[in-house]
């Protein structure tokens, strides 16, 4: 079984994906340089620099990779209004990581993609087919998506150009410690973990709660993280995704049941004719397991919730 490198450099180490990574991987490799915007020091990591100090990071081992999730951090209030700013940080993040790279004479990169980068009408979000570009993503997001599709561009870009390999993991809906403490700002697990803490008397579910997406818990994610920085020579986009899907109503249902409350649920779908977005997002899973089929089986809705709530009682207390 192949070894994880040497030496790591984490873009994107104080956010909620990056944390949960830095966890993954601070007793598991000699070397993890934590990359943030402000240089402040990472728990964890074995030495943290600003984004714009990258010149400050010392000589790396010859077996050092490059992990990128890195993102402009938006919240859900704002995502529609800031689809501009979004787009600009997160092509400019990608192409500060791939400079790195290629002034260090790294060749192996692991980056956090969406499966957002997937057209708005393919039923199922495949990634054993060929990513149409020509074929839209979603409307309402579609800068966002951009971003993720031009990371993966120019991932493909430096492969063929100096030989750098990079395994995108497209995320689906991630959830769990290290997210956002306002339930206001939160996506939607996120969001429905700190309302089942509180003392609210009803729970409330905001939008269609017939939506079905499919949630995979960050712990997990961060050991495909793990598990893909153990590989070489690959390239390649997949899916990281659970390969099933949950209705947001379950969602505040497995909330509550790793509070330990139940409650009434209160309803506030959209008026008919308004525009809900897309009812259903439904992506595949095998391609992981295939290009990883060591890595463990994702945890079940009630267990990440369970470990979710365990983190976030302790956060808000």
């Amino acid at each position: 079984m192949a070894l994880l490198p040497e030496a790591v450099v984490l873009f994107g180490a104080s956010g909620f994906i990056g944390r949960n990574i830095v966890e993954a991987l601070r007793d598991a490799v000699p070397m993890l340089v934590g990359v943030n915007a402000s240089g402040r020091a990472v728990p964890g990591c074995t030495l943290t620099v600003a984004a714009d100090r990258l010149a400050e990071i010392p000589a790396l081992p010859p077996d050092t990779a490059v992990v990128n999730v890195a993102a402009y951090r938006y919240f859900a209030s704002r995502f529609a209004r800031e689809q501009a700013e979004i787009l600009s940080a997160n092509v400019a993040l990608t192409d500060a990581v791939y400079r790195f790279v290629l002034e260090r004479g790294i060749t192996e990169v692991r980056a956090a993609s969406s499966a957002a980068v997937y057209p708005a009408d393919w039923a199922v979000q495949d990634d054993t087919r060929p990513l149409d570009l020509n074929a839209w993503p979603h409307a309402g997001e579609a800068a966002y998506a951009w971003s993720k599709r031009w990371g993966e561009i120019t991932a493909e870009l430096w492969h063929r150009r100096a030989g750098v390999n990079t395994i995108s993991l497209r995320l689906t809906n991630p959830y769990g410690a290290f997210d956002t403490l306002d339930e206001a700002e939160a996506h939607v697990a996120t969001a429905f973990v700190i309302r089942a803490l509180s003392d609210v008397p009803e729970f409330e579910v905001r939008g269609d709660p017939e939506a079905e997406r499919d949630f995979v818990f960050a712990g997990d994610i961060a050991l495909a993280f793990r598990e893909a920085l153990a590989l070489r020579g690959v390239h390649a986009a997949v899916n990281c995704a659970a390969g099933q899907t949950t209705q947001v109503i379950e969602l505040a249902r497995a909330a509550m049941r790793a509070a330990g409350e139940e409650r009434a649920i209160r309803t506030n779908p959209p008026p008919p004719g308004a525009n809900a977005g897309v009812k259903v997002r439904r992506a595949t899973a095998a391609q992981l397991r295939q290009l990883m089929p060591n890595l463990p089986a994702f945890r079940s809705l009630d267990d990440g919730m369970r470990l979710t709530m365990e983190w976030y009682r302790d956060a808000l207390r």
